[in-house]
């Protein structure tokens, strides 16, 4: 399947849902996806139409007290626990329901919903980098973290055409330090850090050069390990 959701493994990514918008810690975040899970298995029934957005209803209702980074970015309560286990994904997708048009219930729509590729999922390499993310992390958060952030991505990318390496060397030949790196980020960026994958600023406003900088400043700040790196990149 796809990068949102890998169909092998025990991970998978929720960011473009909002859930990362709310200011919560990990585990505060792991506990909300827990209680949308559990009240949507305790009171929807899909053959009975009304009880999704009586589901809706409450759940915004009891999440409204909850504080955003940013306002305007809508928090989609049917983002819960799938199948019993720990990777996150929409409770009324059509593949759950048996109807097409079941995520017209949530605020965004089926057209929307079904139709939103961040740009990690549009790049051509998602396969490839869907394997390294996997292999990064234990649970969907860390995934989550990883898959949505395409600066991160176009950033080892363009470091990797700078110094003239083929770009398979990112999953290949040089698989090992791309691991080393995000190992590291991970390490150092917090949750609270953590944007929906539209928030993230668009790449038509950077440049190679700024975005560069960016993964040179980080090492420089978070990454001793790493630091030999900056003679390539600088």
């Amino acid at each position: 399947m796809s990068l949102c959701y890998p169909d092998n493994g025990s991970v998978s990514c929720g960011s473009c849902c909002g859930v990362f918008n709310l200011n919560l810690t990990r585990k505060e975040i792991t506990l909300l996806l827990f209680q949308r899970t559990e009240e949507f298995q305790n009171t929807v029934d899909f053959k009975i139409s009304h009880s999704l957005p009586a589901y809706r209803q409450s759940r915004e209702a009891k999440e409204k007290q909850i504080s955003k980074k940013d306002e305007s970015t809508y928090n989609c309560p049917f983002l819960g626990y799938l199948d019993g286990g720990y990777k996150m994904g929409c409770m009324i997708h059509p593949s759950r329901t048996g109807n097409p048009l079941s995520q017209n219930y949530s605020f965004y729509g089926s057209s929307i919903c079904l139709g939103y590729q961040c740009r990690n999922r549009e790049n051509p390499d998602s396969a490839q980098w869907k394997s390294v993310f996997q292999e990064l992390s234990s649970n969907s958060l860390d995934y989550s973290q990883l898959a949505a952030n395409h600066e991160i991505t176009t950033c080892l990318e363009l470091l990797f055409t700078k110094l003239k390496y083929p770009k398979d060397w990112l999953f290949g030949k040089h698989r090992e330090f791309v691991l080393g790196f995000l190992h590291e980020y991970l390490r150092f960026r917090g949750i609270a850090d953590q944007r929906t994958s539209f928030e993230i600023v668009s790449l038509e406003t950077e440049t190679a050069e700024s975005l560069i900088k960016k993964l040179s400043k980080f090492l420089k700040k978070n990454s001793p390990s790493l630091n030999w790196l900056e003679n390539l990149i600088t």
